[in-house]
């Protein structure tokens, strides 16, 4: 019975049979179940890639942003508006490229300059300028200005008597008694001094004092009265004012002396046709008021020559300072007119 069931042909196979010989039959060719999942398994494989690439694709092409600060702009609408690092680098950036430069400070707001500094280069340029005429205004500045002292000494002489330094005082006799003999002893003590003061530089001071029973010093217009340096224009004045000179009255030694040593030059020249007749008091007065050791040079006039018995006051002044003395026959003198 068994056998007859195995063999008979209209009795159908077992199920897993079968589902073999379904899925192991494509057209008349047989196909192993294996290579049938594998391919269905492959399909399936390369669907879900293509369904992956096309959602991950969309999402490469956005522009990729650095994380960082995010800013928040609230505007007066309640815009809120969200600002990354970039951006609010890119916002300044471009502000100060548009940015003007600053103005230019105004000459309140300028930096005070230094003391002496050029500012420009036209103002050092005019130093050089400057220095030059200051060197050649030298002259002008001691001419008629006693701005400042200058050492420098010089030998002069009055009739023959010499005296070296750098101030020169002159004092000479103008009483009643040097007009006479056609004038002779007044004109020949002016020639003297011109010509003395003539022989001073520039860098000489000089000072001219006539006196009788009183004083008369040489002023120069706008200068104070006291010594003037030897310029052309203070010389010329110091010659006009002894031109001017006329003799009168009696005569002062000590007061013209008093006065002189309190200038301090360094030489005196002293010219009288009278004797000395210092008292020894007087004479003592004299060397207190010199104080400054000035050389006190003194010329005397007489007629003929000296007697013995004449006064010696004033050749005693003279030489008790260091000075020279000399007599003067008046009828001998040369006169320049």
């Amino acid at each position: 019975m068994n056998s007859s069931s195995a063999t008979s042909p209209n009795s159908s196979p077992p199920p897993f049979v079968a589902d073999l010989h379904a899925n192991a039959v494509v057209g008349n060719r047989r196909v192993p179940a294996w290579l049938l999942s594998f391919g269905f398994h492959t399909v399936l494989f390369v669907a879900l890639l293509l369904l992956m690439s096309r959602y991950s694709g969309g999402a490469g092409d956005e522009e990729t942003r650095t994380g960082g600060i995010v800013l928040v702009e609230a505007t007066s609408e309640t815009t809120t508006e969200y600002l990354t690092e970039g951006d609010v680098a890119d916002s300044s950036a471009s502000a100060t490229n548009q940015q003007s430069p600053p103005p230019l400070p105004s000459d309140s707001e300028l930096p005070p300059e230094l003391p002496g500094a050029a500012s420009s280069p036209s103002e050092i340029a005019g130093v050089g300028d400057d220095l030059m005429e200051s060197f050649q205004g030298a002259d002008s500045l001691l001419d008629g200005k006693e701005s400042f002292e200058i050492g420098g000494k010089v030998t002069t002489e009055v009739f023959g008597v010499k005296g070296t330094g750098s101030k020169f005082l002159y004092i000479f006799d103008r009483s009643e008694s040097m007009e006479g003999y056609e004038r002779r002893p007044l004109l020949a003590a002016k020639s003297a001094l011109k010509a003395s003061l003539e022989s001073l530089g520039k860098v000489q001071q000089f000072q001219v004092v006539f006196y009788n029973d009183e004083i008369r010093v040489c002023e120069i217009s706008g200068e104070p009265t006291g010594m003037f340096f030897a310029s052309d224009i203070n010389k010329a004045a110091g010659a006009r004012f002894v031109d001017s000179i006329r003799g009168d009255g009696g005569t002062d030694h000590l007061s013209a002396l008093k006065f002189g040593l309190s200038l301090n030059p360094d030489v005196i020249f002293m010219l009288t046709d009278a004797e000395g007749g210092f008292t020894p008091a007087e004479m003592g007065a004299i060397s207190d008021w010199n104080r400054g050791g000035t050389v006190i040079n003194a010329i005397e006039f007489g007629v003929g020559s000296k007697g013995r018995s004449s006064d010696l006051s004033l050749e005693r002044v003279a030489k008790q300072s260091g000075g020279q003395y000399t007599y003067k026959n008046i009828l001998t003198l040369r006169l320049e007119r």
